[in-house]
């Protein structure tokens, strides 16, 4: 369990491993793929300024690693991955949980 944080100090977003992949479950670090993109964050974080650095930080290793990120809140994307563009971070792969 790694912790974030958002609209509550210490947010709880499990990690995963299953079939040689690392799952994360987002929470409302990224609640959704739209979320992917810096500067994003939720209106309501306690420390939008902190949640920023922690995703930055975050998005970087889940790119590296090649991480599959679960999104709780997005009511069409289910799972993905990421990669670097020229643009930054941005969503790769779009997927169900049941095809990890």
């Amino acid at each position: 369990v790694r912790l974030a944080g958002g609209h509550t100090r210490d947010m709880m977003l499990p990690q995963i491993s299953y079939k040689g992949k690392t799952i994360v479950y987002m929470a409302d670090l990224l609640p959704s793929v739209a979320h992917i993109p810096l500067p994003y964050v939720m209106a309501y974080d306690m420390f939008p300024l902190k949640t920023l650095d922690e995703k930055k930080s975050f998005l970087q290793e889940a790119t590296d690693h090649g991480y599959v990120l679960y999104f709780e809140h997005d009511p069409v994307n289910e799972c993905c991955t990421l990669e670097q563009t020229e643009k930054g971070i941005r969503v790769g792969k779009v997927f169900k949980l049941e095809d990890v």
